[in-house]
């Protein structure tokens, strides 16, 4: 068995309420190697994206409306779920929109489990319809507002607190998507999460003598509740690997990059996608 270095650490991850996302998948993986975890969400409303709350709640295939279904749900059931595998979890709901709210975070979890050792920034927001053509000053806000400041945020008040107790070790794991790069269809999406990517490769130089790695995680096309089957029939042509993903093969690569394992690797953007968007 491979020696990760991550028992006891604490974690903290954010937007980890979806039951079937990679965020709840991410907070499971840790816990199972011995990590403390700390769970941040919000709960979203459905009618903010065209969904009626019935259609949410009765949704029971994957699709969009079973998707913010499970969004509306809290991070207790995820945290629940590692307590009863023998783990330690907590969650928090906050709107990390909120940057008065992110040192309130940190006293939370540092109160709860110690100095968070791994962040792992999950969170994000995304429009529809997001085109040049239906763009709009407060959907960019938005967008940008979680994708980026609270990213940025989140980062510099774990620096911070890191050299103020002269640490020693830490990760930093961001979230991108395969299509950063080019996502017609979802331009300000994209344009954000390649902004998280150029942040990775900046902020890792600048912390890297301080002993913290800071990598990005970039999946393709995920089965988190919101891929229909038509919509699955359309993308498997393009995974060379034959299938969508599931969100523990997501986790999996968080927690490598977070591990002793990959001690050595900083600044680096991960592509998990079987393939896709190569």
């Amino acid at each position: 068995m491979i020696e990760t270095g991550l028992a006891g650490k604490t974690v903290l991850i954010t937007g980890a309420n979806n039951p079937q996302g990679i965020g709840a998948a991410t907070a499971s993986a840790f816990a199972r190697q011995g990590a403390r975890v700390f769970i941040t969400y919000l709960r979203l409303d459905p009618q903010a994206y065209g969904v009626s709350q019935d259609e949410a709640t009765q949704a029971a295939t994957p699709g969009m409306p079973r998707y913010h279904g499970l969004r509306t749900h809290t991070a207790d059931a995820v945290a629940q779920q590692i307590a009863d595998a023998g783990g330690r979890a907590a969650t928090l709901e906050i709107d990390l929109t909120d940057p008065a709210l992110i040192p309130h975070l940190f006293d939370q979890v540092e109160k709860r489990f110690g100095p968070v050792d791994v962040l792992v920034n999950n969170a994000s927001h995304y429009e529809d319809p997001d085109t040049i053509f239906t763009t709009t000053v407060g959907a960019i806000d938005r967008t940008f507002a979680v994708n980026v400041r609270a990213t940025m945020l989140l980062i510099a008040e774990f620096v911070r607190r890191y050299q103020q107790r002269g640490g020693q070790w830490g990760r930093i794991v961001n979230l991108s998507t395969d299509a950063a790069q080019t996502f017609a269809g979802q331009i300000t999406y994209g344009a954000s999460k390649a902004t998280v990517e150029a942040l990775t490769r900046s902020i890792a130089i600048e912390v890297g003598l301080l002993g913290i790695t800071v990598n990005t995680v970039a999946p393709g096309p995920v089965q988190t509740g919101s891929i229909a089957p038509e919509v699955e029939a359309r993308e498997l042509p393009g995974i060379p690997l034959g299938r969508l993903g599931q969100p523990e093969d997501i986790a999996d690569v968080i927690v490598f990059l977070a591990s002793e394992q990959a001690r050595w690797m900083t600044g680096n953007v991960l592509k998990v996608s079987g393939g896709h968007e190569l």
